[in-house]
């Protein structure tokens, strides 16, 4: 019974072992994984002594009291540790998540161009001074300082004073 109890309690940390190395790898080597993981393997370590003496009839003093804890412990070790796995994994997949997130933002940040503040424009012919105090057209300051592209036409109240032959009161508007 005592030999029994004492292998399966080594069965039982062996896959506890293998479940906590598997946290190593998820959680990126964090050292409190490493520090439990080492933990467990010693705590299979003295089983595995307990159990090799027991096999060879080096000692016939056993408490079934103290195998059943060693026991117990082990199972419970491997239950909590296949228990918190998932949420491991769940808080490595938010990580990953909040990471790419945090990329596209910042890549969508990094591609909006805002013009503030007060520009100075010409009363006149409509140029705008930038920083280095040369002026500009319209469209090339904008274009330059925005993603925003020109397209050219002519609004209506232009090209009746641009064209006025072509915009008489008399002639049919189209």
């Amino acid at each position: 019974m005592i030999l029994f109890i004492i292998g399966l309690s080594v069965l039982i940390q062996t896959a506890t072992i293998v479940l906590a190395l598997r946290l190593i790898k998820i959680t990126g080597g964090r050292l409190s994984w490493i520090l439990i993981s080492a933990s467990i393997i010693g705590m299979e370590a003295r089983r595995c002594i307990t159990l090799f003496q027991a096999i060879s009839g080096e000692t016939t003093s056993y408490s079934l009291a103290f195998e059943l804890v060693g026991l117990t412990t082990s199972a419970l070790m491997l239950v909590g540790i296949a228990g918190i796995s998932p949420l491991v994994i769940v808080v490595k997949d938010a990580e990953e998540k909040q990471k790419n997130l945090v990329a596209r933002l910042q890549d969508a940040l990094a591609k909006i161009s805002t013009l503030s503040g007060i520009l100075p424009i010409c009363a006149s012919c409509k140029k705008i001074r930038d920083d280095r105090g040369y002026w500009n057209q319209v469209e090339a300051y904008i274009r330059d300082h925005s993603e925003a592209e020109f397209s050219h036409s002519i609004c209506p109240d232009c090209a009746k004073k641009l064209y006025p032959d072509y915009f008489r009161k008399d002639r049919p508007s189209r």
